[in-house]
């Protein structure tokens, strides 16, 4: 049986030993003023420090001060949903159970979703999506008990969502969580997915050695390529206006949706230490950055 604690702690700044092949992340806070060409810095922080040799990814915003983010902080070769309040750098831990969860992504009814890898001998390992109540006052659901191959996800209006069914040809569909239909989109395509609020999935399609960045109208069922990517970057996010960032090595690119140049760069963080960008998680001038 799952057993689903939630309680609140103050980061603990110790190493932990690490029982999972997980790769080493860390996670920063950058804010300041920006515009279309300059990112000023006005504050940069080391989030993750309560576990500096340990995996803490894949950050969503659960509200404007505070994120959800993946962890294997104290949780002995498996991962745990956490939020981190940005002002006080405490931490809530959401889960402790006995599977792994990934991805978790707040949603406008309140409830939590996520990746979760199901305790099973089964190879591969099945992967639901799975959502909890934000009160977590019960063991949640599966939302698609059909799938056991979802790698990734983005939710979507109208009871929909973007998937990333993991495979040989990794492969985009979009499913009704009514009735679980779903709409092929596009094999070999990249692990994230962001919905800009206009009708729009956006997502990087991967030909070859050539990654394009392409926006999927969802009602309409109509795909255009914005741009090509950054040599093998696949992670992005969308700025408040409608601009594209992404980051490569210890430099954050941005891409014009106005003007259509190429990518800009924005700022090189290296001096600060960082490097090897992957994730990004942005707010209103707010930006949460993963690097290995």
């Amino acid at each position: 049986m799952r057993v689903i604690i939630f309680f609140s702690a103050l980061l603990l700044f110790q190493v932990v030993d690490l029982h999972a092949q997980l790769p080493t992340t860390k996670m920063y806070l950058l804010e300041g003023a920006f515009t279309n060409a300059e990112w000023k810095i006005n504050n940069l922080e080391y989030l993750t420090e309560f576990n500096p040799t340990g995996y803490n990814n894949q950050p969503n915003w659960a509200s404007e001060d505070e994120i959800y983010f993946t962890s294997d902080y104290k949780a002995y070769g498996l991962t745990d949903i956490y939020k981190m309040n940005l002002s006080t750098h405490s931490l809530t831990r959401i889960t402790k159970t006995e599977e792994s969860e990934y991805s978790p992504q707040r949603n406008t009814d309140g409830n939590i979703t996520v990746v979760r890898q199901e305790l099973d001998d089964s190879q591969p390992v099945p992967q639901t999506l799975w959502s909890y109540p934000g009160d977590l006052n019960s063991y949640g659901s599966n939302l698609i008990p059909i799938r056991s191959d979802i790698g990734y996800y983005c939710m979507l209006p109208n009871d929909q969502v973007a998937l990333f069914i993991v495979g040989d040809k990794s492969s985009l569909r979009i499913a009704d969580l009514n009735d679980a239909d779903e709409d092929f989109i596009s094999y070999n395509v990249g692990r994230c997915m962001r919905y800009d609020n206009k009708g729009g999935l956006l997502y990087v399609q991967k030909l070859g050695s050539t990654w394009l960045l392409k926006r999927r109208v969802v009602d309409a069922g109509l795909t255009q390529t914005i741009t090509p990517m950054l040599d093998d970057v696949e992670d992005f996010d969308i700025l408040s206006n409608g601009n594209i960032i992404a980051g490569k090595g210890s430099v954050l690119y941005i891409y014009n949706m106005s003007t259509k140049d190429s990518w800009q760069k924005l700022v090189d963080l290296g001096s600060a230490g960082i490097d090897q960008i992957t994730r990004l998680a942005y707010n209103k001038n707010k930006l949460v950055i993963v690097s290995q």
